[in-house]
């Protein structure tokens, strides 16, 4: 009669959350043993396939200090601007990356009070700027450098700071006030790059003091599109761009800016 086999252990319960830990981290982007698993398309923490408009303003992030970038709603501005943010985020550990953006409510739709804390009131207008970074840096990272070197801010919170060593995006510009932009450019301290985004087309309110995009572009960038300082330029996305969120996208932002 031969020797029984030797049953294999079951693992213990501390055994099968530590398991269960490592898959969660990888999930996240923290890193581990295992390989990362796909989600969609892209990989957590990898770069992504970018357009050719997304490549030239990675190059003016790189060569300029202040950058104005105009595009209609789905053009990829955001996810090119982040994209190289991330890359010289994280070649330079003292770098920081901002996202100022105004809660401007949509037109005369008001949701009321919010409850809790001012993150959790803010939270919705930053929803798709941290999306990207999620899939830039990974879900773990970014939440491991919020309110560290990643931070989301609205206007009022700035005014009064010096920005040094910093990645600065002002997104959904055309919702600023002229003024508040001013000051907010005024931030500025040494190694900073400001990339003012939006479009200016684009008001979700009827309030003719604002649109502090294309008022700010227009002391830095000629008519013809020349800027007037050496290290200030600007691009602006084409029509065609819109198809990176969608053919349905394009045909109606393409609908909406033909005249009829």
């Amino acid at each position: 009669m031969g020797a029984k086999l030797k049953q294999p252990r079951k693992p213990t319960r501390r055994e099968k959350a530590q398991a269960g830990q490592a898959v969660k981290a990888v999930d996240q982007g923290l890193g581990g043993a295992i390989a990362p698993r796909k989600r969609s398309a892209v990989m957590v923490g990898q770069k992504l396939n970018l357009t050719n408009s997304q490549k030239i303003v990675g190059n003016l992030i790189k060569s300029k200090g202040i950058i104005f970038v105009e595009g209609t709603a789905g053009t990829g501005k955001t996810t090119g601007i982040l994209s190289e943010f991330v890359e010289q985020y994280l070649a330079d550990n003292t770098k920081q990356i901002i996202v100022i953006r105004t809660p401007v409510e949509a037109g005369s739709d008001k949701i009321g009070f919010l409850p809790n804390g001012l993150d959790d009131k803010i939270e919705p207008h930053f929803a798709s700027a941290k999306d990207i970074l999620n899939v830039l840096l990974g879900r773990g990272k970014v939440e491991c450098d919020m309110n560290e070197r990643i931070h989301f801010k609205i206007p009022n919170y700035m005014l009064g700071s010096t920005l040094d060593n910093s990645l600065v995006l002002i997104d959904e510009a055309q919702q600023i006030q002229p003024m508040i932009m001013k000051l907010l450019l005024e931030r500025a301290g040494k190694n900073t790059t400001i990339v003012v985004a939006g479009d200016p087309t684009q008001l979700y309110v009827n309030d003719t003091t604002r649109n502090g995009l294309a008022h700010a572009k227009s002391q830095f960038i000629s008519p013809d599109g020349e800027p007037y300082y050496p290290t200030v330029d600007c691009f602006t996305f084409p029509l065609e761009d819109s198809k990176t969120r969608s053919e349905l996208a394009y045909t109606v932002v393409h609908a909406y800016n033909t005249k009829r």
